[in-house]
């Protein structure tokens, strides 16, 4: 039998449970933008073929920060009327040199219900994995409680095993949408991946249940002058529940021709924590880019509210011939492509 470590179990298991909180879509600031991460049946949405980068930084405190790489791809088969997906996210927290990265590869249908409404139902298998600088930790035989001295080796039999772990992840989702709203539901960890270090003590992933929902008007439908030609404000929500955990996640995007700024609000509750964020999104869109870059401010109560500040910026490139030709819709939700 092993031998229980002391505070640093502690640690890997709050290590562990990070990745069920930090690993979501509420990792990400513009999550209007980059639906796939809580519904991956965006990826079919018009049927466009895109690629994308992003990068986020999340300052938990002054001495820990999580950085976060991630992409993303779609390729429309319009003629078999379906679309595949992929998209990679890891993240690394640097105290304990922590990196979990996780590839997502999804298969979206396109069924069409009218003239203007579609139905996209998906499945996604993703593949994690979790890796840990066994030299970074410290166990229970490394410490002397008399002298406070600390030994540089361990002869502890759990501590060579810790240092990675691999799984699948299954989901399901659809979404339902013309060129004026969407809504979806988005279900996450079917399988319930055990994402423990020490299989002794398993960790599953609880399922995620993900509902969204998101509606654009036209705030210039006369063509004023006072504001370019297409403009809209476009409103999205996410609300999702991830074991005792819930999530929520509300935009507005005001999209003025090729400019774009929004403002984010996030609540949470984990536990006996909240937290809660109001962001700041940015945009450009110069022919077939969209470039972002997104601010999440701090809001920190001890005990209470828990709010690291996260900084971002992205870049998503469209290959429609529509964009390259500077047609000058901006539009969120459309429609055009399915034809």
């Amino acid at each position: 039998m092993m031998r229980k470590i002391g505070f640093i179990w502690s640690i890997v298991v709050l290590i562990s449970c990070s990745q069920g909180v930090w690993a979501q879509e509420d990792y990400i600031v513009n999550q209007a933008k980059f639906l796939q991460k809580s519904n991956p049946s965006s990826f079919g949405m018009n049927q466009l073929n895109r690629v994308g980068v992003l990068y986020n930084s999340l300052k938990i405190n002054e001495a820990t920060a999580m950085d976060n790489k991630y992409a993303f791809g779609s390729i429309a088969f319009q003629d078999k009327n379906f679309s595949l997906g992929f998209d990679i996210n890891s993240f690394r927290l640097n105290e304990t040199a922590l990196t979990s990265s996780l590839v997502n590869f999804s298969y979206v249908y396109k069924i069409q219900l009218s003239n203007y409404t579609y139905f996209l139902p998906s499945v996604t298998l993703g593949l994690g994995s979790s890796r840990v600088n066994v030299e970074n930790l410290i166990f229970e035989d490394q410490l002397n409680m008399a002298s406070g001295f600390i030994s540089t080796e361990s002869i502890d039999p759990l501590a060579p095993i810790i240092s990675q772990v691999n799984y699948f992840d299954l989901g399901a989702s659809f979404i339902i949408h013309n060129e004026y709203y969407l809504v979806g539901l988005s279900l996450k960890h079917l399988n319930k991946p055990n994402i423990s270090f020490n299989k002794e003590v398993p960790y599953a992933k609880p399922i995620a249940i993900g509902l969204q929902g998101g509606y654009e008007f036209n705030i210039n439908p006369y063509e004023r002058t006072l504001l370019p030609r297409f403009s809209y404000l476009y409103t999205f929500l996410n609300f999702t529940k991830y074991g005792e955990s819930m999530y929520i996640n509300i935009a507005e995007d005001f999209q003025f021709g090729e400019f774009s700024i929004g403002f984010t609000q996030q609540a949470s509750s984990v536990n006996s924590f909240a937290l809660n964020n109001i962001g700041l999104t940015m945009g450009l869109a110069l022919e077939n880019f969209d470039f972002g870059i997104n601010y999440n401010f701090p809001n920190r109560k001890p005990g209470t509210v828990f709010s690291p500040s996260i900084f971002e910026i992205s870049i998503i490139f469209d290959f429609s011939i529509y964009r390259r030709n500077n047609r000058g819709l901006y539009k969120k939700l459309q429609i055009d492509n399915y034809y």
